[in-house]
């Protein structure tokens, strides 16, 4: 009768799959609420026979949301995207969606929410998907109070879209494109400490909505983590920067890509820098001391060297 149940949307990704481990760990019951439950099998062995259970759920479907929190204690929204398609839009994902779960939770009374944000989040900004991650904290504020938001910079780890996709193409091509010079600065929080910052989250006394801004150890530009990536899976490649003018200009075809390398809205995230305001409180306030790139890095990366774990 004690059993702890937790809901996640958005589970069968990058984030959600350390996540899944974490709250299994802590005995946790977890349901992962997915359109394919088909296609996500592969997190049944990180819990013991039943703790782990696949719902297929459509979260464009209110009573189809609202089932599954019946049989929850607490929501964990992970539900994002990078890049729009015809069928995915930033709108509905990140704003309309968060409003939808937030307004159900505090109806059916869920002990907490924790959602996933963007390091960076602010009114009137540029970039398409800034402004949805805006209204979407805004509608969880304003609907269900017993909520956390954490906002992470870029997240490293073996399934990574950044370091994985900048090793992809270190592979065939001699450049590596600088956007805006590499001047822009990120503060890459390893996967493994954000899904902990999850489970901390869920076991806070706190209830009213609070924010968390989760960034590594370390402030580097895009430049040095490029150079920080060749240096792992040695290989020499020219670094040529790229003026975001001629960038955008590319990103118009590059979008085209069945998964876009780049996008006009990404061109416009990456002319602001994604580091910590040091406005709220961080990793250290909920006990997690992060890891460095350098020292996670070379235990996935490995596999783009010549000659790969041996190279």
């Amino acid at each position: 009768m004690n059993e702890k149940i937790a809901t996640i949307f958005g589970g069968s990704g990058f984030l959600g799959r350390h996540l899944v481990r974490k709250l299994t760990e802590k005995e946790y019951r977890v349901i992962v609420a997915t359109r394919s439950p088909y296609l996500s099998g592969f997190l049944k062995p990180l819990g013991n026979p039943g703790q782990i259970e696949l719902i297929k759920t459509n979260i464009y479907d209110e009573d189809s949301i609202r089932k599954i929190l019946k049989k929850s204690d607490i929501a964990i929204n992970l539900v994002g995207i990078l890049s729009e398609n015809k069928k995915q839009k930033f709108e509905f994902l990140h704003s309309e969606f968060t409003k939808l779960l937030a307004k159900l939770c505090a109806e059916l009374n869920l002990k907490k929410l924790i959602h996933i944000s963007a390091l960076g989040v602010k009114e009137n900004h540029t970039s398409k998907y800034m402004q949805s991650k805006f209204l979407g904290e805004k509608n969880i504020i304003n609907n269900f109070d017993a909520s956390i938001i954490l906002r992470p910079s870029i997240i490293f780890g073996p399934e990574d879209k950044f370091f994985n996709t900048f090793a992809s193409i270190a592979q065939f091509s001699p450049i590596l494109p600088l956007i805006g010079g590499g001047h822009t600065k990120f503060e890459p929080v390893y996967v493994n400490d954000v899904a902990e910052a999850i489970v901390r989250s869920i076991e806070l006394n706190i209830f009213k909505p609070t924010i968390y801004e989760l960034g590594g150890p370390s402030i580097y530009s895009f430049k040095e983590l490029l150079n920080i990536l060749l240096k792992t899976i040695k290989k020499k490649r020219l670094l040529v920067p790229i003026p975001f003018s001629v960038a955008r200009l590319n990103s118009y075809f590059l979008q085209m890509m069945p998964n876009p390398l780049l996008t006009p809205d990404q061109v416009e995230l990456l002319k602001y820098d994604n580091i910590a305001s040091g406005q709220f409180p961080n990793l250290n306030d909920l006990d997690i001391y992060p890891s460095n790139v350098q020292s996670i890095l070379p235990k996935y990366i490995y596999r783009f060297r010549t000659g790969g774990q041996f190279g």
